[in-house]
């Protein structure tokens, strides 16, 4: 099964005070607990699933985070909807949260109609393009919960965004908000992904090695990476040991994502032709599988949608596949 990166880390983030989300989303609502994502009965889980309060009334707030296209994705979240209605018993108002700006957005509402034109349900939804949000959003409404979000805003993808980020979860003479730090450098490595950028992420957060050490978030993100090298730094006893071990942790965590950017890549690939040539999809996924290089499995996304037929598009998968194990 593909891993999915993008939805642990920003369940987390969501999660982590989730009065700052119910307050973006849904505003004047009153958060009162974390309800279970499984579906009673189905082998259907969703996302997020928050129980609130409106006016003293029991509703639910239900999220879905979209990270690849999805064509029936106004579908999906009526089934959800109405499944977790009945389950609960109450209202429920869904909304997606697409995270990146790759292929059509599908918008609300999700209608069903006679052949005659009336309609049978006319289901709304929210829906929240994170690229669209302006940076400086979420510090200007106060939602601390939601700062490791900025690299996905509007002016993000930027170290400064990055940089101020840290320094309002670590105002002086405060406890630094540890747990946010470590989502920071979670989502902040999946978006700002050259060499150079990673690199500086690795010595930024570096830095705050006693800060994040603790942070279930950071046992999590670097996991074995992190103990091996935090072993061999205390055995040398020295600081800069200790600075070293996280340097390997961080860069093995790297490296791990990297590869989920690449299955993740294959995924969204593979999605586009089985949607625009289903024909071809177990042909197609062994071409996709062979391709190792994020910037063409990117280019080739919007490149499958200039061919006409299947057997066009997947005798170019051949041909760039062929051309690469020549070089």
């Amino acid at each position: 099964m593909t891993t999915k990166p993008w939805d642990g880390k920003m369940k987390r983030v969501l999660t982590e005070i989730p009065q700052d989300t119910v307050d973006w989303l849904l505003a004047g609502a009153k958060f009162t607990s974390i309800l279970s994502s499984e579906l009673e009965d189905e082998t259907i889980y969703i996302d997020l699933l928050f129980e609130i309060s409106i006016d003293g009334q029991r509703n639910i707030l239900h999220i879905e985070i979209q990270r690849n296209r999805d064509a029936h994705m106004d579908k999906r979240l009526w089934i959800y909807n109405v499944k977790a209605s009945l389950k609960h018993d109450c209202p429920v108002w869904s909304v997606v949260i697409y995270l990146k700006n790759e292929g059509k957005i599908v918008e609300a509402p999700f209608t069903r109609k006679l052949s005659t034109g009336r309609y049978i349900h006319h289901f709304d939804f929210g829906v929240v393009k994170l690229w669209e949000v302006p940076t400086e959003y979420f510090q200007q409404e106060g939602l601390i919960g939601l700062l490791p979000l900025l690299p996905l805003t509007q002016n993000g993808a930027r170290r400064e965004v990055v940089d101020e980020v840290i320094s309002r979860l670590t105002p002086p003479g405060e406890e630094p908000k540890a747990e946010l730090l470590t989502l920071t450098y979670g989502l902040a490595s999946l978006i700002l992904i050259n060499e150079a950028d990673q690199e500086w992420l690795i010595r930024r957060f570096g830095q705050m090695y006693d800060i994040l050490r603790e942070t279930r978030a950071y046992q999590e993100l670097i996991k074995d990476g992190l103990e091996q090298g935090l072993q061999q730094g205390l055995q040398q006893g020295l600081q800069q040991g200790l600075q070293q071990g996280l340097q390997q942790g961080l860069q093995q965590g790297l490296q791990q994502g990297q590869q989920e950017k690449l299955l993740e890549m294959r995924e969204t690939l593979l999605e586009v032709i089985t949607d625009l040539f289903p024909k071809i999809r177990i042909p197609a996924q062994a071409q996709v599988d062979a391709i190792t290089d994020t910037a063409l499995l990117r280019q080739l996304i919007v490149k499958i949608h200039s061919f006409k037929t299947s057997e066009e598009a997947l005798q170019y998968l051949r041909d760039i596949n062929a051309y690469n194990e020549k070089r």
